[in-house]
């Protein structure tokens, strides 16, 4: 004997369905967008006078929190939803460095003048040994130089001690980065370990793929970094140059390829005003210019990690008379993933990169190459 539900029933069967469904996903979103809860107290040696400072706490670059400072002491508290930060935070005090805390749901309290952690979960212990441990090696690099006699020959004591200084720093980054795989710590290992020194950067990216888990790859930070290095492999010199949404010295919008001459080599060269080794490349670009322009070669020059200011500046004194352009966004750094300038790079007259990181006596030598 078959049983039918009716018209009527199988109606309200199917709207109850729909409903248990519906009520499901959002319980479903809401866990995924569960928010947790923070208290923290904040230590400072700051006076309240008549404009008390703030102290905010900054999440993934905006602000989800901030009180004033009474009597050298502030606690912030409430409820957040994390999303790229993976429960890292900042505590933001005018004229101090930020200091990263991990949010947690147990309390911590901070001295933000000493920067120390005074109570806490194991996490953010973990980070308080993490920057004890910098401080040290710090010190005792202070130390080795202070012992440097006035009237040696400084600079190759320096340079061991400063090297020997970034190994053991790398040491400790990757001990970290080993322990804290997949957390916050991990992070700030791992962006301490991609930045203590560029000239070790792309030596340091495969370890970090290999050792480190989502939550750390996944950070807007860590990410960056590791786009930037994969982009220095993707314009290595054979590959097409990449245009570039640049600035003119007025202002206007301009593309770099407006600015390449048809049929010629080009000369790119990306630096700033506060970098010394780019100030110490001038005289050898502008002998560049007056040795090859004549003979076909074009010239241009962005500006980057500065302000523009400093371009005028710098054209002032060294007057330059090729065409200079200005990069607000720093996309270019990005983009050619450069990681250190100056950086000087040879375009070929078919679009392709000919040559990168022309220096000193390898710029002359390309260039003696080409032009004769």
């Amino acid at each position: 004997m078959s049983t039918h539900m009716s018209p009527q029933l199988s109606k309200q069967h199917l709207t109850r369905v729909l409903l248990l469904i519906s009520f499901v996903a959002i319980g479903l979103f809401c866990g995924c967008q569960q928010q947790e809860r923070y208290h923290i107290s904040v230590y400072a040696n700051v006076q309240g006078g008549a404009d008390p400072p703030m102290i905010k706490l900054l999440l993934d670059g905006k602000a989800i929190d901030s009180s004033y400072m009474h009597k050298g002491r502030v606690t912030l508290k409430g409820n957040y939803v994390d999303s790229m930060s993976q429960n890292l935070a900042y505590l933001d005090l005018p004229g101090e460095e930020p200091i990263p805390v991990i949010l947690t749901t147990e309390p911590l309290t901070i001295d933000f003048t000493q920067r120390k952690l005074l109570e806490g979960d194991y996490l953010n212990k973990e980070l308080n040994r993490l920057y004890d441990s910098l401080d040290s090696l710090g010190n005792v690099f202070k130390l080795k130089l202070a012992a440097i006699p006035p009237d040696s020959a400084l600079y190759a004591p320096f340079d061991e001690d400063f090297k020997t200084s970034i190994d053991d720093y790398i040491v400790l980054a990757k001990d970290y980065c080993l322990r804290h795989p997949n957390d916050p710590v991990g992070i700030i290992a791992t962006v301490m370990l991609l930045t203590i020194n560029y000239e070790s950067l792309l030596e340091m990216v495969p370890f970090v793929r290999s050792s480190m888990g989502p939550v750390v790859l996944n950070n807007r930070e860590v990410a960056l970094y590791l786009r930037t290095v994969d982009n220095f492999y993707k314009t290595a010199p054979g590959s097409p140059m990449v245009d570039l949404t640049l600035e003119t010295l007025q202002g206007d919008t301009t593309r770099l390829s407006e600015h390449l001459a048809p049929g010629c080599y080009t000369l790119v060269h990306c630096g700033s005003g506060w970098c010394r080794p780019c100030l110490n490349e001038m005289p050898n670009l502008i002998k560049v210019y007056n040795t090859y322009h004549e003979r076909g070669l074009n010239m241009v020059g962005i500006f980057l990690w500065d302000e523009v200011y400093n371009l005028d500046m710098m054209l002032c004194d060294y007057q330059l008379p090729w065409t200079q352009l200005y990069d607000p966004t720093a996309q270019t750094s990005i983009t050619y993933g450069i990681y250190s300038i100056p950086e000087i790079m040879l375009i070929a007259p078919d679009g392709t990169i000919a040559a990168r990181s022309l220096r000193g006596a390898e710029l002359f030598d390309t260039l003696d190459s080409i032009f004769g």
